[in-house]
């Protein structure tokens, strides 16, 4: 629903669709000629009399002229504009796989802030539980039962609470970033799914977290990046500066124009009929004569296509080395995960156990009690923390690989 929601309130991908209808139109204009010139005057009128029938060579002229296209400049902007149009397309799809990856993120922060007020709860429940107990016994007069042991669990519950507020001024503060998405803040008491399973999240794509694993092992992370939105969006770009580079050479060739006038005369005074005139006439610029002008201009455009050749080479490697981080995180934190789940907590419950029980039989230290609980609590925090950090990179390895892939499967 976070992700839904923050796609469909995102102003920026409104723009972009708004900046890819401004280059198909501006495509589409750029197939038409230039504005036809239209001029009209009154020559050869004589100074000393102002009369329009004076003299022979007075006359009243309309003109139009049209410059025509310098080679193919008007085709080749109209596929600039399109390569532009489809850059813009791209980057919307990117910023779209961009937000996937920040809500996920920002979601999972809120998941963790919850279950941590979750976790802390249970830890004040059994420090309660203690502190009944250790009340009775202390009021049952046992030797071991003093009362510095009621002042340890009083003093953990009072630390604790203080962790407690921490942690719900987090899961506050983690709600109200999330909400940032949305347009509105999150009100009520909305709460992250606490049966989501982490490990089956892929954050707003079909493919399941399975089928990520497996591309992760197959696919080489330079070869596949080079199809991402980010890195097609610089490709794209590039395109449009090889089309500007033609253009620049095409700005080498003549440009020409036609014009065509007709010129009214009057009547002699007389009454003797005057003909009236036809011109037409054909005008071109000679670019050969400022050639160094043009030189530079090409210089400057080839110069601009090899920076975005190599924008395009720095933003492919740059997400490969994100890949392989990324993978390599995600390793090391399945390690620490097998750690935590086949020994730490079972051992760590046993321990707990095994100490309550010593304790209550007269047999055990009750600082042991509360340490070996307050670590127990420890250990299914970590081993929390250690999940969400898991969903996280593989929410950043789906940002890289899932678009990549999509692109490449409708090729």
């Amino acid at each position: 629903m976070a992700l839904q929601l923050a796609l469909a309130n995102d102003p920026m991908s409104e723009g972009f669709r708004f900046k890819q209808e401004a280059f198909e139109r501006e495509g589409k204009a750029a197939t038409y000629w230039d504005n036809p010139q239209l001029a009209t005057s009154i020559q050869n009128l004589p100074t000393d009399g102002f009369r329009f029938n004076q003299e022979p060579m007075t006359q009243v002229k309309i003109g139009v002229k049209q410059a025509l296209p310098r080679g193919n400049v008007n085709e080749l902007n109209q596929q600039k504009f399109y390569a532009m149009g489809v850059s813009v397309s791209m980057a919307n799809k990117a910023r779209a796989a961009w937000i996937k990856k920040q809500v996920g993120d920002d979601w999972l922060n809120w998941y963790l802030a919850h279950e941590r007020t979750s976790i802390l709860s249970k830890e004040r429940q059994l420090l309660t539980q203690l502190l009944d107990f250790t009340e009775s016994r202390y009021g049952q007069a046992f030797r071991d039962a003093q009362q510095q042991d009621i002042l340890q669990v009083r003093l953990a519950l009072l630390s604790l609470e203080d962790k407690f507020t921490a942690a719900l001024q987090q899961q506050e503060e983690a709600k109200a970033k999330l909400s940032q998405w949305f347009g509105a803040p999150l009100t009520g008491h909305l709460s992250p799914a606490a049966d989501a399973s982490l490990s089956s999240l892929t954050f707003g794509y079909e493919t399941s977290a399975k089928a990520l694993l497996h591309e992760l092992s197959v696919r080489e992370p330079f070869t596949l990046l080079q199809a991402h939105p980010e890195a097609m969006q610089i490709k794209l770009e590039s395109e449009a500066e090889d089309v500007s580079l033609k253009i620049a050479r095409e700005q080498t060739k003549p440009q020409w124009a036609i014009e065509a006038s007709y010129g009214y005369r009057d009547d002699a005074p007389g009454g003797m009929s005057r003909a009236d005139f036809v011109s037409i006439g054909v005008q071109v610029d000679l670019p050969f004569l400022t050639q160094p002008k043009q030189d530079e201009r090409i210089g400057a455009a080839a110069a601009r296509l090899n920076a975005k050749k190599t924008d395009f080479r720095l933003k492919v490697n740059a997400l490969a080395a994100q890949a392989e981080t990324f993978k390599h995180r995600l390793s090391s934190l399945s390690q620490r995960e097998a750690l935590y789940t086949n020994g730490l907590i079972d051992e760590v419950a046993q321990l707990a156990q095994s100490l309550l029980t010593a304790y209550t039989a007269d047999n055990g230290n009750f600082t042991n009690v509360i340490n070996a609980n307050i670590q127990q609590i420890r250990v299914e925090e970590e081993l929390l923390r250690i999940e969400v950090e898991q969903a996280k990179t593989r929410n950043a390895l789906a940002y890289l690989y899932l678009p990549s892939i999509d692109a490449l499967n409708k090729q």
